[in-house]
């Protein structure tokens, strides 16, 4: 026993009277064997835990929420995809700013809940509408205009029948084409509104000795086929026209009279014969008119 204390030095003495205490004073701990339990509740802070150290198993699940973030340090990539759902995003808290361009699409929006309010004025196209579903209860009643409408691409099918009036339509802007053949009738004329041009009027004034004196329409000739004889030439097709001839001068003259005859032009649908005679019968030279009406 002498031999064993005379061993003993300070530090040795100082280390053997602390296991005595702890012993004395409660039960030892051996390393790794401290919990949460050994620690008083909220004592410690951010200087106790190493950088770096604390993972996502040592947090009790549900137990981290808005006031323990940073204001602005969360991004894109701290979110699990497709992990958002409507109920993230309450009380306007997420913008326009924590939203990629171009990352909401259709499957994102609920059937139905997009009003006007949420679209922006002009911002819309004609490639934004689905072709065909649009009915005139979706256009608002005066509100179309010509600028409204491209151009060519009204039809017939388009406008209600015995709709258009005067007033839908442009000073001469309706064509002979776009009449169908025997649809007019005195009703939709005018008394006396026709001009000669109108209703195929065609006129020569031809001298005795044959040669054409004047003509209303280019291209008309007139000769003689003998005493007495005559052709006048139009240029068209006459044959379905009423001609009608009188003795007469050009200018002023005696217009004497005569016995006047005419007829279509063998072998000639451009042409009438026309012939001069006097009272006796005889085929005189003279002056005539003639007015064709088709």
């Amino acid at each position: 026993m002498w031999h064993l204390a005379s061993r003993l030095t300070f530090p040795a003495v100082i280390i053997g009277a602390a296991v005595l205490v702890v012993g004395g004073a409660g039960t030892a701990y051996a390393a790794n064997e401290w919990n949460g339990s050994n620690i008083q509740d909220g004592t410690l802070t951010g200087a106790d835990i190493a950088n770096d150290s604390l993972t996502g198993a040592d947090i009790a699940g549900s137990s981290i929420d808005t006031t323990d973030i940073k204001a602005n340090t969360l991004t894109g990539g701290d979110i699990l995809d497709a992990a958002v759902t409507g109920n993230d995003l309450k009380n306007q808290t997420v913008t326009f700013n924590d939203i990629a361009p171009e990352t909401i699409k259709s499957a994102q929006i609920l059937n139905e809940t997009i009003t006007g309010a949420d679209v922006q004025n002009g911002s819309l196209t004609g490639d934004d509408v689905l072709d065909g579903t649009l009915t005139s209860a979706d256009v608002q009643d005066g509100s179309l205009t010509g600028d409204d409408v491209l151009d060519g691409t009204l039809t017939s099918a388009d406008v209600q029948d015995e709709t258009l009036t005067n007033a839908d339509l442009g000073t001469d802007s309706v064509q002979a084409t776009e009449v169908a053949d025997n649809s007019l009738d005195s009703g939709e004329i005018i008394d006396f509104g026709l001009s000669n041009e109108d209703i195929g009027v065609l006129e020569a004034e031809v001298n005795a000795d044959g040669t054409l004196a004047s003509g209303d329409h280019f291209g008309t000739t007139s000769s003689s086929l003998g005493t007495g004889s005559y052709q006048v030439d139009f240029g068209l097709n006459v044959s379905f026209c009423t001609p009608v001839v009188t003795q007469g001068e050009a200018g002023v003259g005696g217009a004497g009279g005569a016995i006047m005859g005419v007829t279509d032009r063998s072998g000639n649908a451009n042409a009438f014969f026309v012939t001069a005679r006097n009272t006796s019968g005889a085929l005189i030279n003279t002056s005539w008119h003639i007015v064709v009406v088709c």
